[in-house]
């Protein structure tokens, strides 16, 4: 018995090193791209080790224009303001959901699940975001992904195992259901809201769609980096307004690319362990 499963251990670590040279090596390659010169790459192409070490990547990539820091901070802004609104929406709905002397409690439930499955596609929501005068602003960019229904059904199964006993000494107490909702629940609930937010920064910082259907084309100064390196992998002359013959394309594109995705690499490791607290958080009752 003890042979198998060390075998089966052994077998089990094999796995896991192939996938992670696998998930690994393409970024650590982008990495090494955006340190080597250009026209060791043009000669050479992407390798493991780094061709000729440069920066040169990176220094074009900030002064080809203003476009690219502004998108960093426009990104940070949008990403958190998102999350923010999307915890404090979901959290409110789910405790309404969660309440079982809510009238006709049922019915509101599925109501709140059928865009899950039924969405009513771009052009509907573009004319709604364009009637409510929203287009061409930063709103655009935020508010159509703050009311997520998975957010807000991962919260409402959370606030299903909180026992009843909690929210009816509050209301002995003389609290009003707001007062229960910010003192009791919300206290309790702070794990999955924060996977929630988590979930809506991490959807929001790898966006692009929303500021390429409601972002006219001259509002440079509200595009984020997810866009902006759409924009450089695709088209970057059209970005920088410059001839391209003598610039570093090839480690500027990868240098985008690795600070684009840096962010989420550097947190991820650091906050899966509240990620995975809170996605179990509401799975058992008690």
């Amino acid at each position: 018995m003890r042979k198998k499963i060390r075998l089966f251990d052994a077998i089990n670590a094999l796995i896991m090193i192939i996938l992670s040279l696998i998930f690994v090596l393409p970024f650590w390659m982008m990495i090494t791209a955006s340190f080597s010169d250009n026209s060791a790459l043009r000669l050479k192409g992407v390798s493991l080790v780094f061709r000729s070490f440069s920066v040169e990547g990176y220094r074009y990539l900030f002064l080809m224009s203003n476009v690219f820091l502004r998108s960093i901070i426009n990104s940070v802004i949008v990403s958190f303001s998102t999350a923010l609104l999307s915890v404090a929406v979901c959290t409110s709905a789910a405790y309404v959901l969660s309440k079982k002397k809510l009238v006709g409690r049922g019915l509101f439930n599925v109501y709140v699940m059928i865009p899950m499955f039924f969405g009513g596609g771009l052009i509907p929501t573009f004319l709604v975001i364009y009637k409510t005068g929203l287009y061409d602003t930063i709103w655009s960019l935020i508010l159509p992904s703050v009311a997520n229904v998975y957010n807000m059904l991962l919260m409402r199964n959370y606030f299903y195992s909180v026992p009843d006993a909690l929210g009816e000494a509050a209301e002995i107490d003389g609290a009003n259901e707001y007062r229960t909702l910010i003192s009791v629940y919300a206290p309790l609930a702070v794990p999955m809201m924060f996977t929630t937010g988590l979930i809506s920064f991490v959807g929001r910082w790898n966006g692009w769609l929303p500021e390429l259907m409601y972002l006219g084309s001259e509002s440079k100064n509200l595009w984020t980096v997810q866009f902006v390196l759409r924009k450089i992998l695709t088209d970057m002359k059209s970005l920088t307004g410059q001839s391209l013959v003598d610039a570093p394309v090839i480690s500027a594109k990868n240098a985008a690319t690795v600070i684009a995705a840096m962010p989420l690499v550097v947190l991820s490791p650091i906050l899966q362990k509240y990620l995975a607290r809170g996605m179990t958080a509401g799975s058992v009752k008690g």
